[in-house]
């Protein structure tokens, strides 16, 4: 604020620093992978900044809303591009001492790439679900939880949400892996994850659909 941006502004600074995060990550050396995921933790802190600036100057706007959002969606490529970076550059410590083929490497940017589209792939399929059932007052982390479920299971499902966000310890976690070089393990990890998400989010929001619908027609 004091170098007189606006959030929207702030936004579009952010994106230009998550893109340079990405292309640092498909470098896939040492020195650019930590360049990149410290980008890409910036990116994260200037995304929480640009709301406030919106807040605290009552500025906000469906036009803001929007290209955060789009920052939200870039930022999960930055999992294929650690993955592509990887498959260039292959440096690992588990790569090193196994001494893997280069079909490892093709495995860590499948991973990379299955972790950025199934991440993707949630997102869209709740902005689809609000788009169609407007009145739901549904958030993100409830499409993943049922509300049968008991309180343990779903304490469970919340700490592993957090696990796995990008706002919460995701992002951090990101930059430790390729500071001890194990990007790969963070990776599989990543994919197994956002897959097993997908399959849980995609059965939920199919029930509450049929909910709905009945409860319209009914």
């Amino acid at each position: 604020m004091k170098l007189g941006l606006t959030a929207n502004q702030t936004t579009g600074l952010s994106l230009l620093v998550l893109l340079l995060g990405c292309a640092c990550l498909a470098v896939g050396s040492y020195p650019a992978v930590i360049a990149g995921t410290v980008f890409v933790n910036l990116w994260l802190v200037l995304d929480f900044v640009d709301g406030n600036i919106a807040r605290y100057e009552r500025s906000s706007s469906h036009y803001g809303e929007f290209i955060d959002a789009l920052g939200a969606f870039t930022a999960h490529t930055a999992f294929f591009a650690a993955g592509a970076g990887f498959y260039i550059a292959r440096d690992s410590l588990i790569y090193a001492k196994f001494s893997f083929t280069a079909d490892y490497a093709f495995l860590v940017f499948l991973a990379g790439s299955i972790a950025s589209l199934t991440a993707i792939w949630i997102r869209l399929l709740y902005q689809k679900f609000k788009n169609t059932f407007p009145d739901s007052d549904i958030e993100k982390h409830d499409a993943l939880i049922d509300g049968e479920a008991t309180s343990s299971f779903r304490t469970i499902l919340r700490i592993g949400h957090n696990l796995i966000n990008l706002s919460g310890l995701l992002l951090p976690v990101f930059f430790l892996a390729a500071l001890f070089r194990v990007l790969d393990v963070f990776l599989f990890a990543v994919a197994a994850a956002n897959s097993l998400i997908l399959v849980i989010t995609t059965i939920r929001l199919l029930k509450r659909g049929a909910r709905a619908d009945c409860a319209m027609s009914g």
